[in-house]
C-alpha cells in the first residue's frame, strides 16, 4: 500500500473538493469517517501490485474473513442493544416482561444509554457535549425558520454528529436586495443522531411551579399546554431515536419535539403592517358610521361586526403563515430523516461494523507489507490518511490505535519484543479466523447443551 519513502512524507495537501463532488473536511475537524465503501477499499487492496509475491486468492479470501467475523460480532452486540433498547421503545410490538417493568428504569436507561454511546463511537460518531448544546440551539439562522427550543422539557438529551462541511445559504431575492444582506456560510452536519426522554408531566409541573411561583394546578395545565402539540401515545417511558441527514447546525432545534415555531421577522413586518392597516381603516370606518348612524343601533352593531370581522382575517393570515412553516418542516425532515427508534439501532450497527472492517483492512494491509514498530505508528497513520487522500480524495483522522487493538485481540496481529507488530500472512491469517469461528459455534453448542440438560 506504501513505502518507507510515503511514510517519511508526512501528509500532503489534497486537492480541492471531495469524494463525489462533497467537500472535504478538515483533518483539523477531527473527522475519523471514512467516506469510502468498504469494498472500494477492498477491491484497491487486493490488487497485484500490492501483494507481490503473495497468492491474490488468499488474500481476497482473508479479507471476506475479516469481514465475516466482524460482522458476527456486530450481529451479538446488535441483538444486545435491541434488548436493552425493548423496555424504551415506543414502537414495540411485544409485550414487556412484568419483572422487567418492575426494574430500576433509570439505571436501565442509563445503561442503555451508554451501549448507544460505545457504538456511535465504533461508528466515528462525536457527541456535542451538554454545556455546549444549548449555545448550538441558541444559534440563529437569519435565512432559516424562527424556532425556539425548550431543553427543559427533557429528562435526556443526547446530540450526535458525524461529519461537518460548509454549505453557502443565500438570501431570498426580496431579503438580498431591500437589506443588502450577502449569502452566508453555514456548518451542516451530514449525519446527525438525537436521543431523547421527555421528563415525567409531574415532575416538569412542580419544576414550573418553583420557577414560576404558580399554584400546582396552574403549574400542570401550563406543562400540558407546553406539550399539547405532541401525540397522544408519546410518552416519558419511551427513549426516542432519530437519525437525520445533511441538518445545518442554526436548524439543530427543529428536530425537537417540544420546538414552537416563530414567524420570521419580515413576515411580522408584513403581517403587523397589514393588520394595523386593516385594523385602523376598520376603526375609522367604525367611527363614521357609528356617528352617522346614532340614531341606528343596528347600523352601528353591523359597523362593530364588521371591525371583528377585520381582525379575524388578520388572525387567520398569521394561522396560515405558521401553518405554511409547520409545513416546510415536515417537507424538509421528511427527506432527511433516515431511521427512527429500532431501526437507528441497525444502521448503526451496520456503519459501526463497515468503519471497523475499513479501519482494520488499511492497517493490516500497511503492517504487512512494511516493517513498522509501535514507536513508528504516527507515521503509520500518516501514511494511511495520505493514502485515502491520494486514491478517493478524502481527508480523516485515521483511528489507528482503534485498528490496531482490534487486531491484536484477534491475534492477526503481534507486537514482537523490540516492538515491531507482525502480521500473520494473508493464508494463515484466514484459517486462523476459521479455527476461530469453528470455536465459537462449539461454545454455542455447548452452551445449548448445558441449557437442556
Amino acid at each position: 500500500m506504501t513505502d518507507t519513502a510515503a511514510i517519511a512524507a508526512g501528509p500532503q495537501t489534497p486537492p480541492s473538493g471531495g469524494l463525489a463532488g462533497r467537500p472535504l473536511v478538515s483533518a483539523e475537524a477531527g473527522e475519523r469517517f471514512i467516506p469510502v465503501p468498504t469494498h472500494a477499499i477492498m477491491q484497491l487492496l487486493w490488487r497485484a501490485e500490492v501483494w507481490q509475491g503473495t497468492e491474490l486468492e488468499s488474500v481476497r479470501t482473508f479479507f471476506r474473513f475479516l469481514a465475516a467475523w466482524r460482522h458476527l460480532s456486530y450481529a451479538e452486540r446488535e441483538s444486545a442493544l435491541i434488548e436493552a433498547y425493548h423496555p424504551f421503545n415506543p414502537d414495540r410490538d411485544t409485550v414487556l416482561d412484568q419483572a422487567l417493568a418492575a426494574e430500576d428504569t433509570g439505571a436501565r436507561k442509563a445503561d442503555f444509554i451508554e451501549l448507544v454511546r460505545a457504538l456511535l463511537e465504533r461508528a466515528n460518531y462525536d457527541e456535542i457535549p451538554q454545556d455546549r448544546l444549548a449555545e448550538v440551539v441558541a444559534e440563529e439562522n437569519p435565512y432559516g425558520l424562527h424556532l425556539e427550543a425548550n431543553l427543559d422539557e427533557f429528562e435526556d438529551l443526547h446530540v450526535f454528529v458525524r461529519g461537518q462541511s460548509e454549505q453557502l445559504a443565500r438570501p431570498d431575492l426580496l431579503t438580498g436586495k431591500l437589506l443588502r444582506r450577502k449569502a452566508l456560510k453555514l456548518v451542516e452536519y451530514q449525519r446527525l443522531l438525537v436521543v431523547l426522554k421527555l421528563k415525567p408531566l409531574e415532575q416538569r409541573a412542580r419544576e414550573i411551579m418553583r420557577a414560576d411561583h404558580i399554584s400546582e394546578k396552574q403549574a400542570l395545565r401550563k406543562a400540558r399546554r407546553n406539550r399539547r402539540h405532541l401525540p397522544h401515545d408519546s410518552s416519558h417511558e419511551f427513549i426516542y431515536l432519530k437519525l437525520f441527514k445533511n441538518i445545518p447546525r442554526t436548524d439543530l432545534e427543529m428536530l425537537f419535539p417540544t420546538t414552537q415555531v416563530r414567524l420570521k421577522q419580515r413576515d411580522m413586518a408584513m403581517l403587523s403592517a397589514t393588520a394595523g392597516g386593516g385594523i385602523g381603516m376598520g376603526l375609522v370606518s367604525v367611527a363614521t358610521k357609528v356617528v352617522a348612524a346614532a340614531m341606528s343601533p343596528i347600523g352601528a352593531g353591523m359597523a362593530v361586526a364588521g371591525l371583528f370581522g377585520a381582525a379575524g382575517q388578520q388572525y387567520a393570515r398569521l394561522s396560515q403563515a405558521r401553518t405554511r412553516y409547520q409545513i416546510q418542516i415536515a417537507r424538509s425532515l421528511y427527506f432527511q430523516n433516515l431511521a427512527n427508534n429500532q431501526g437507528v439501532l441497525a444502521l448503526l450497527n451496520e456503519r459501526g461494523e463497515e468503519e471497523d472492517i475499513k479501519e482494520e483492512l488499511l492497517l493490516y494491509t500497511l503492517l504487512a507489507r512494511d516493517s513498522v514498530t509501535r514507536s513508528q505508528l504516527a507515521d503509520a497513520k500518516t501514511a494511511i490518511e495520505v493514502f485515502l487522500n491520494k486514491a478517493f480524495n478524502v481527508m480523516v483522522v485515521f483511528d489507528i490505535e482503534d485498528a490496531l487493538e482490534r487486531l491484536l485481540r484477534d491475534g492477526i496481529v503481534s507486537e514482537q519484543p523490540d516492538g515491531t507488530l507482525a502480521t500473520m500472512d494473508p493464508a494463515t491469517a484466514a484459517a486462523h479466523l476459521e479455527a476461530k469461528w469453528s470455536l465459537y459455534l462449539t461454545a454455542i453448542r455447548a452452551r445449548e447443551a448445558s441449557a437442556g440438560a
